[in-house]
């Protein structure tokens, strides 16, 4: 089969220069972003390497598995954002570029906040801890490692005689400050970038994100932009439902097929209605069922009426430690060794791509096994874990970030999210579902004013969990807007679209 995009994935993998690839859901970034580091390294005859840059430890991890997979044996750097620029330009340059004061050993504590960048930097002398802004759509951290290398040559050449090319990932949720920093390095330093992100998919424009990210990447000189929109996971009903309202340049107003396979239904009682559907075959009870409510209680209370009424649904909380911090993924899998009996410390080294050999794992568990079934949950013993865990993988988990875990490892209302179950049917909210598909998903118009052109991100990803089938319990305002946005279009058939139940 020839795909629609297919001459975008060639001129990925054959474009010698810095890129930017705009990828919808599904569409097997990760995949492309492996196959393009293989060509690289291959080309690489000498000292130089590269660098893939994530936001979390999970997509990090993901990126070696894959890369192990396809036999890429060279090595190359693979880390998240802040660890990359603090290992390879903080702390090794911050003393030469701003004199001994500062010292390359200071302690990352969020719980410090200022206001200027000069306090900032005054918080590292006097405190030796790194900060933040108080404003949290601006980014200290990467704000100080741009003025370090705009200030101090050795940084830079560091950076250029070490670096083909940079790959960056998810790069809708990336801020300003980040984005500065890396048109630095392409502008400047002049290393190439491969940039792949869905701003469909930017669900973090609260704590900066940039919401015309993709936009700012088209006003660069010297970046080719792709994209890629072939969606390997959801039917073509579903993907075009998506395309309407997201990526209209898409949409198939020629669709000739009666739709089954996206439902809009109108009810005011749900359980009586899923009922319905049951027995009515429009969902199969016995393959995977995802319900999407975006508020925790009412999830905990859809969960409940559900189980009360004899089916079997599993809630899965949105947890303090999903908030996509740089450890947030480590931390996931820390929770899940602490809360599942049948993850082991295997699991874990598996899950977080670890030092495999006997001995290193032997270390590991020694460190983490006095939280193993909650037989220590006392907050200094967590704090003193998690301090030696972050020694032994010299990584840094803030101050924040711990106590994040704190609250979500002491609270039992969130231990379900870490407990792998075999049940098929769950009930979760948008943000617990980023990253991942279910054959069936339903979800509730009121979470999305579309309409108004909010919630946009996460309608886009709500809809394209979904393989198979895709319901919205819908309102009058939302079925409007929907015949509305499909009138613009000139389809001649509603029901080329969707399914309409009342």
């Amino acid at each position: 089969m020839v795909l629609v995009d297919q001459m975008a994935r060639d001129g990925i993998l054959n474009n010698e220069g810095s890129i930017a690839i705009s990828a919808s859901a599904g569409s097997g970034k990760t995949t492309i972003m492996i196959k393009k580091i293989k060509k690289i390294l291959d080309s690489i005859d000498n000292h130089k390497t590269i660098a893939a840059i994530t936001f979390t430890t999970k997509a990090t991890s993901e990126i070696k598995r894959k890369a192990e997979s396809e036999g890429i044996n060279k090595e190359f750097v693979a880390m998240t954002n802040d660890s990359f620029i603090e290992q390879e330009i903080i702390r090794p340059f911050i003393s030469d570029t701003y004199g001994n004061d500062y010292k390359k050993d200071f302690i990352i504590d969020y719980s410090y906040k200022f206001n200027s960048f000069e306090e900032g930097k005054a918080v590292i002398v006097n405190q030796n801890k790194l900060g933040v802004f108080e404003k949290i759509k601006e980014n200290f951290k990467f704000r100080l490692a741009l003025d370090i290398l705009k200030n101090n040559i050795a940084a830079q050449q560091y950076i250029q005689s070490k670096y083909k090319m940079v790959f960056l990932d998810e790069y809708q949720d990336s801020d300003l400050d980040m984005h500065n920093l890396f048109m630095y390095f392409k502008n400047e330093l002049k290393i190439k970038l491969f940039i792949v992100g869905d701003s469909k998919q930017a669900i973090y424009l609260w704590r900066g994100a940039q919401s015309n990210i993709f936009e700012l990447l088209e006003q660069q000189k010297g970046i080719e932009t792709y994209e890629l929109i072939t969606n390997f996971r959801s039917h073509d009903e579903i993907v075009n439902y998506a395309n309407l309202l997201h990526n209209k340049s898409y949409f198939n107003k020629n669709y000739s097929k009666t739709v089954e396979r996206v439902i809009l239904h109108k009810t005011s009682d749900f359980v009586k209605s899923f009922t319905q559907m049951i027995e009515s075959n429009e969902i199969d009870y016995e393959k995977e069922i995802t319900i999407i409510i975006n508020i925790n209680e009412e999830a905990k209370l859809c969960t409940k009426i559900l189980n009360e009424s004899g089916y079997n649904f599993q809630f899965i909380p949105k947890t303090p430690i999903d908030n996509n911090t740089p450890n947030s993924s480590l931390l996931h899998y820390l929770a899940c060794y602490v809360l599942d009996d049948n993850y082991t410390i295997y699991d874990f080294v598996e899950d977080t791509n670890l030092d495999s050999r006997r001995q290193a794992i032997m270390r590991l568990k020694d460190v983490i096994s006095i939280l193993k079934n909650g037989q220590e949950l006392n907050e200094n013993t967590i704090n003193t874990t998690i301090t030696e865990l972050s020694n032994l993988m010299q990584i840094n988990v803030t101050n924040d970030e711990l106590e994040l875990f704190i609250q979500t490892i002491r609270n039992v209302e969130f231990h379900s999210a870490f407990v792998k179950s075999d049940e098929k049917h769950k009930v979760m909210t948008v943000f617990g579902s980023k990253g991942l598909e279910f054959d069936q998903v339903i979800s509730f118009s009121k979470y999305y004013k579309i309409y108004i052109d909010r919630d946009l991100q996460n309608h886009y990803v709500c809809i394209t969990r979904a393989k198979s089938k895709f319901i919205m319990i819908s309102n009058n305002v939302y079925n409007d807007h929907i015949v509305h946005k499909l009138d613009l279009t000139k389809m001649k058939c509603l029901n080329n679209l969707v399914k309409i139940i009342y």
